[in-house]
């Protein structure tokens, strides 16, 4: 489990070992920090005197999309940043998704510039998506995959709420085909306190690190990381 040093997403050690390419039209790094047969995660260092607007936006999702992956993010950081060598809370310019599924043609690309630190950086799925993927038998083998990966994880609805004995406080979902345990132990935008505060039948936008997994029907997920949005009527 990390510790709060915590999330420090490079955890480069795993998956495959990242590989830096450099684009001889434009100054910024592309580094592979987790990647798959169908997945992939990147990370993007601006180069000096490099700006993030729609251009470059345009030219960083080409890239990533070029990579023909189901679905593959690219974490944008500005000149000089530690990158996903450092903690969530590093600041971070936004992020970019490019996600085909079908392998067709072309790829569907997301900008999210709303994402300002590294604990949004990894594989964006809705909990209603992750649900379905587990659920489909010719897709669930996907599962085995993405729990290799930072998981940003939206709208997961809490249905349990619990300690162990060590006080350590949980998390806990599931679905049909997925039991989700979650422990939250760190967060940019909240207190452990307000994190406690949690109610049954809450919302909670998280990234998620798996620590333990049981890969057949129903897939259990034990997983640890950062709240980044409670969201309770």
């Amino acid at each position: 489990m990390f510790s709060k040093a915590l999330l420090k997403i490079c955890i480069t050690t795993s998956v495959l070992l990242g590989a830096s390419f450099s684009f001889a039209a434009n100054a910024y790094t592309l580094t592979e920090k987790f990647a798959t047969k169908h997945y992939a995660l990147y990370e993007v260092i601006l180069g000096k005197g490099e700006v993030y607007d729609s251009s470059l936006k345009n030219i960083i999702a080409n890239d990533v999309a070029r990579k023909g992956k189901y679905q593959a993010t690219a974490a944008i950081f500005d000149t000089g940043s530690k990158g996903l060598s450092g903690t969530i809370a590093e600041p971070m310019l936004g992020v970019i998704t490019a996600e085909n599924y079908a392998q067709n043609a072309s790829s569907n690309i997301t900008f999210d510039d709303n994402a300002k630190h590294a604990t949004y950086a990894g594989i964006y799925l809705t909990f209603k998506q992750f649900s379905t993927l587990a659920d489909n038998k010719n897709l669930s083998q996907l599962i085995s995959e993405l729990v290799s990966f930072p998981l940003v994880i939206s709208q997961v609805p809490i249905e349990m709420i619990s300690k162990n004995y060590r006080g350590e406080l949980f998390y806990t979902t599931d679905s049909r085909a997925l039991i989700f345990d979650f422990a939250p132990i760190d967060s940019v935008y909240y207190t452990k306190a307000q994190m406690s505060k949690v109610k049954k039948d809450c919302k909670v936008n998280l990234l998620a690190i798996a620590d333990r997994t049981v890969n057949r029907l129903p897939f259990f997920i034990s997983a640890h990381g950062a709240v980044n949005d409670i969201l309770c009527n």
